[in-house]
């Protein structure tokens, strides 16, 4: 019993060793993208933002199909009617996906429409992805947005619970998304210090970077690639540190003058 445990520890460094060199190759020789042609996607918050540009990117992408939840019909309707005219087919159901019951009633429907929508499903299946459009905050909060902050930490979490749970479930993989401030609606009046130097991400490049992720089966992407910096800072500097960069950098005071959607 000894031994084999030893011997897994030699073993341990070697294959951390060999994954590291693997992803690095990847990264100058990517993967071949995943086919989408036969896949049905499910978008929550489809009607507006980075939701409608996610069902642009994955249209333009060639799905099979695509169902989008909301709770404004208007903006859902918009977008499904764009999506139709790209050759896709599509359909929305108006549902808060804050409301269990709600969503309980609307799966149920949905699933009249395709057979993909849900985990058990998926795993019956033997195939599917689901997606976490998270934020940046998850990792390293601000002022002025505890509940935000808070939910979107328990979301990554979750996600990453998820994404391990799923290592020996085969065809089905998770991919957590974790963006900069995005210009959209529920973001209007946040300002930083630099904005010149940290840009708000347009919705077009979360979108498609985030098609991009799920068809190379990423399971974890930072926007932009400067957010690893910071991951890797808020581990290895004191606390002291890291509240005088915040103070630097704006993001103490950032939502001072935040409105958010209207």
């Amino acid at each position: 019993m000894l031994w084999k445990w030893l011997g897994a520890l030699v073993v341990l460094p070697l294959q951390i060793v060999c994954l590291v060199v693997k992803a690095a190759v990847g990264l100058l020789l990517p993967a071949r993208p995943r086919d989408l042609s036969r896949e049905a996607v499910l978008i929550t918050g489809g009607g507006r933002g980075i939701g409608r540009q996610l069902a642009r990117e994955f249209a333009g992408r060639g799905v099979r199909k695509i169902v989008l939840w909301g709770r404004t019909e208007k903006c859902l309707k918009e977008t499904t009617e764009e999506i139709r005219q790209m050759g896709t087919e599509c359909h929305y159901f108006i549902c808060d996906v804050g409301n269990r019951e709600e969503v309980y009633q609307t799966a149920k429907a949905v699933r009249e429409k395709t057979t993909k929508a849900f985990l058990p499903r998926m795993l019956e299946l033997q195939n599917g992805h689901i997606v976490c459009l998270n934020s940046v905050l998850a990792l390293s909060a601000i002022p002025g947005a505890i509940d935000y902050c808070t939910s979107k930490a328990s979301a990554f979490a979750f996600m990453e619970s998820l994404t391990l749970g799923l290592l020996d479930c085969p065809g089905v993989s998770a991919t957590t998304v974790l963006p900069f401030h995005t210009s959209t609606e529920m973001f209007q009046g946040m300002r930083v210090r630099f904005p010149n130097l940290f840009p708000p991400l347009k919705p077009e490049t979360v979108a498609r970077r985030t098609v991009e992720a799920v068809q190379l089966n990423q399971a974890l992407l930072l926007l932009p690639w400067t957010m690893h910096i910071l991951v890797i800072l808020k581990s290895i500097l004191p606390q002291a540190a890291l509240e005088e960069i915040h103070r630097f950098s704006g993001t103490y005071t950032c939502m001072n003058t935040f409105k958010g959607r209207t």
